[in-house]
């Protein structure tokens, strides 16, 4: 057996060569910050600034609250979570915590006044939960399925289950107070809706969810009701769903929910769609009743078909929220001996998936935006760090192309819409004032990308879609970057830019200002997205006096940022390290009582012995 040697030269001659390759590459990446941030410097910071509205105004902020709400007084919840994986032998454990903390809002005249964050205890608005599993069955309950085979991300069960404990807590708790109406949230609403809607599409259509056959006061959960509710929430209002695209569907559906029995000619001029969709429509509907069979048909000839729902089936939404929170309450506080398994539908017992716990996540998050539009609720959802740039690669082209905005200099090249921004807000921190923060973008702008196309008119451009041409749903979240604090005696000295996101309200949120273009099957189809740019939302002016008097505890982790969801944070991570001694414990206990040959059963990975013994080699000097 031949031995691999490096002789002292050529590692000396390595080291020089490593040492020089990394100052070049770094000379590299610093020069070209530098050149972006002599650009904001320049005149780049005055495009940024078109973008960016300062300041708040408290008393116009209490007059649209008490109009809201309908109170002078309410209640808010802040919610954030913690995760933990532990090995144990063949065992994994994950901990999953989630908790609130509330408190009171009080519209005055002329300011917001936030009331002291309290922790809250009950079952409703803490959960937690300590999962024991073991390796084999890892790859059943979150492994997902590639082309070369089955792959075990272990990160992505923890994340599933704390995500469900944080909406499963305000959804629980928004139903159980009619007070409690501002929801902070330490996750993008919008981007979860945007993921899961297609990572659960696989899960529906191939009849794995655990939902499906699950019985309700409403009848049992079908394939149809989780179809639809992955993709309809509707509000006639915003006018969503809209009819276009992969939405044209749903939004006939929605049509019809009335119990009417409309022909497609009908049913596209009460959408107000293009009859050039009608071929499409046809052939869309005929898929839908083929596979869920729920119209009744009448007419004569195929192009005079009329379509009716069968009764029953507009009550999707309880059905699917119903099952969907008794699941919740099963993962939270097992009914049985592990809180993954569950017997549903009336099938035999079986494990609840990482997939599944993502469709529960998608309805729970919806439902949030439901009672959102019909009870006048604020979910904020609050962003730390972010790597989006729509704001960048979308919206500023969209807007430099439709005219409505004068962004003639251009913008630096930066890899994202935060860096951008926080950045710009250091090297011009004198006329980039706090608070402030950037004009309301819709969600959907996150999946556009600008197409040139200079015969249309202004106030109008042309997109596509990011991916496959998909764009998500317009008029259903608005998205805003914020900074918050600076330093009075050195403004450059200031809090980070963070993100949040809310449901789109009709009564305050702007569109129609600009009109986009997009090719899908040879329709140009329409989207009329949010865009609060000529005209600030009033919701958004209530979020930012809201989070600007949460923001100013003087505790350098929440200056800038959010107290309530700091204490939310403290709490759950507190929690963990109290509990974690204990379920770890538990787990020992049990495996030390087994009857089982544990050396066969809970044998260790070669990659931990080999890990093991070259550490015993290191502490003993090596032999």
């Amino acid at each position: 057996m031949s031995t691999l040697s490096t002789g002292s030269s050529d590692l000396s001659g390595l080291e020089a060569r490593t040492i020089e390759e990394v100052r070049n590459s770094t000379r590299f990446l610093l020069k070209s910050f530098k050149d972006k941030t002599d650009e904001l410097k320049r005149s780049s910071g005055q495009d940024v600034k078109e973008l960016l509205r300062f300041g708040v105004d408290p008393r116009s902020a209490c007059s649209t609250a008490k109009k809201f709400f309908g109170s002078d007084s309410v209640e808010y919840i802040a919610i954030d979570g913690t995760t933990s994986v532990d090995q144990k032998l063949d065992l994994l454990v994950f901990y999953v915590g989630a908790f609130g903390y509330s408190g009171e809002l009080r519209f005055l005249d002329d300011h917001v006044e936030v009331g002291d964050p309290a922790p809250m205890n009950e079952s409703s608005q803490a959960v937690s939960a300590s999962i024991p599993l073991s390796e084999e069955d890892a790859a059943t309950v979150f492994g997902q399925k590639t082309e070369s085979g089955t792959e075990v991300e272990m990160e992505r069960l923890p994340s599933a289950i704390m995500h469900l404990a944080e909406y499963h807590i305000a959804v629980k708790a928004v139903a159980s107070n009619p007070r409690l109406k501002v929801v902070l949230l330490d996750r993008p609403l919008a981007g979860d809706v945007a993921h899961l809607v297609w990572s659960t599409r696989d899960l529906v259509r191939n009849h794995l969810s655990v939902l499906e056959g699950m019985t309700t006061p409403y009848g049992k959960v079908t394939a149809f009701d989780l179809e639809v509710a992955r993709m309809l929430v509707a509000n006639p209002e915003l006018k969503i769903p809209s009819p276009r695209s992969q939405l044209l569907k749903f939004a006939a559906i929605s049509c019809l929910f009335g119990g009417e029995e409309l022909s497609l000619l009908e049913i596209t001029e009460r959408l107000k769609a293009d009859q050039s969709q009608i071929p499409r429509l046809r052939h869309e509907l005929k898929e839908f009743d083929s596979e869920f069979h729920v119209f009744e048909r009448t007419g004569g000839s195929e192009g005079d078909a009329k379509f009716k729902l069968n009764p029953g089936v507009k009550d999707y939404r309880k059905r699917v929220v119903g099952a969907a929170l008794e699941v919740c309450d099963h993962v939270f506080s097992p009914k049985s001996e592990h809180p993954l398994r569950i017997r549903a539908g009336g099938g035999e017992e079986r494990w609840i998936t990482a997939d599944d716990l993502d469709y529960l996540v998608l309805v729970l998050v919806l439902e949030l935006t439901r009672r959102a539009w019909s009870e006048r609720l604020l979910p904020i959802g609050l962003i730390k760090d972010s790597g989006a740039s729509e704001l960048v690669k979308a919206v500023a082209p969209i807007l430099r192309a439709s005219g409505l905005a004068d962004l003639d200099r251009g913008l630096p090249n930066f890899n994202s819409d935060k860096m951008l921004l926080q950045t710009n807000s250091v090297v011009n921190s004198v006329s980039f004032p706090t608070p402030w923060h950037s004009v309301d973008i819709d969600a959907a702008f996150r999946t556009m990308v600008w197409v040139k196309d200079s015969a249309l008119p202004h106030g109008q451009a042309r997109v596509r879609g990011a991916y496959r041409n998909v764009i998500y749903p317009e008029r259903m979240f608005v998205k805003t970057y914020i900074q918050l604090w600076s330093s009075k005696n050195d403004p450059s000295v200031r809090s980070h830019v963070f993100t949040f996101d809310r449901p789109a309200y009709a009564a305050y949120d702007h569109w129609g200002d600009l009109l986009l273009f997009n090719e899908d099957n040879e329709i140009d189809e329409k989207i009329s997205p949010v865009l609060n740019l000529r005209e600030e939302s009033p919701m958004t002016n209530l979020a930012m006096s809201i989070l600007v008097e949460m923001a100013g505890e003087v505790i350098p982790e929440a200056l800038g940022h959010n107290y309530p969801l700091f204490l939310a944070d403290k709490k759950a991570k507190f929690v963990l390290q109290q509990n974690k001694a204990a379920y770890a414990g538990a787990v020992e206990v049990e495996m030390a009582r087994s009857e089982l040959d544990q050396q066969v059963l809970f044998s260790q990975k070669f990659r931990d012995y080999r890990s093991q013994e070259e550490a015993k080699r290191r502490g003993g000097g090596g032999r």
